[in-house]
């Protein structure tokens, strides 16, 4: 997972949408439970910074979920279904990704899009998931509904000019109805009867598999500009680069200490 993807910023917003209806705590105590500022935490539910896997434990004892769960979402949200004892991309997997019939408002917009289909099936794993990290939540799919660019405009009654117009029939030419997962609780005056205080909506975006990073070569630095490079920075930043070199230092010792015991 990487960065600003959409599947960092999907997974982000889960992250966030447990965090509120599980624990109910601010993303400073959770912060403290895994041991990282508040801005870290931000970053990750804005999907500005990706969590990595290894991560994924700390997060769910601080969420208070099973590590299982969070990481089936944190695939989920890469569009990576289990499929036996291996993981298969979403968009290939066929009926693998469940055959059961999808509410009357899906399956209303797969009648024009039937291209949709796997992702409002990721979606509906995604809500299996969640159904057991958050049981006393009420926890669905529904597309994305249309709403004109121009909304107010329209419901002041004002004429559109023809830029607007134009604006508004590529907007709608443009539209995907993607799925919308959206998460009731808090039920008021403590009586399921009386309904949910609360509403949390996060939506599913068209998820495309991501391409390994090719990393090129760069060219050799020389020791003058290195010096140069190095007179720019903070005193922190130098000290940070200090930390790395002598990373790889004891990188290279270590190798050449192995080297020579089995010489």
């Amino acid at each position: 997972m990487r960065r600003g993807t959409p599947s960092a910023v999907l997974f982000g917003q889960l992250l966030a949408m447990i965090r509120q209806v599980r624990t109910g705590v601010s993303m400073r105590e959770v912060g403290d439970r895994i041991g990282a500022p508040v801005a870290t935490i931000s970053q990750v539910e804005k999907g500005q910074r990706a969590l990595k896997e290894p991560k994924i434990k700390a997060w769910s004892h601080a969420l208070e979920v099973e590590p299982g769960d969070l990481l089936e979402l944190w695939w989920l949200s890469q569009g990576e279904v289990l499929v036996g004892d291996r993981r298969v991309f979403y968009a290939v997997a066929g009926e693998r990704l469940g055959t059961d019939a999808l509410s009357a408002s899906i399956a209303k917009e797969l009648v024009t899009r039937p291209d949709l289909e796997p992702i409002y099936r990721l979606a509906e794993l995604m809500t299996t998931v969640l159904r057991r990290a958050l049981p006393n939540a009420g926890i669905g799919v529904d597309p994305l509904y249309y709403e004109p660019l121009h909304v107010e405009e329209m419901e002041e009654g004002l004429t559109l000019t023809a830029h607007e117009e134009a604006e508004e029939s590529r907007h709608w030419r443009e539209f995907v109805p993607v799925p919308v997962i959206e998460c009731y609780w808090g039920h008021t005056n403590g009586r399921r009867s009386a309904g949910f205080r609360h509403r949390f909506e996060v939506r599913v975006p068209m998820i495309e598999r991501l391409q390994p990073v090719v990393r090129r070569r760069g060219a050799a630095v020389t020791a003058p500009e290195l010096d140069e490079l190095l007179r720019s920075l903070s005193g922190l930043e130098r000290e940070r680069v200090r930390g790395y070199v002598e990373a790889i230092i004891d990188q290279r010792g270590a190798r050449l200490a192995a080297g020579g015991a089995r010489a």
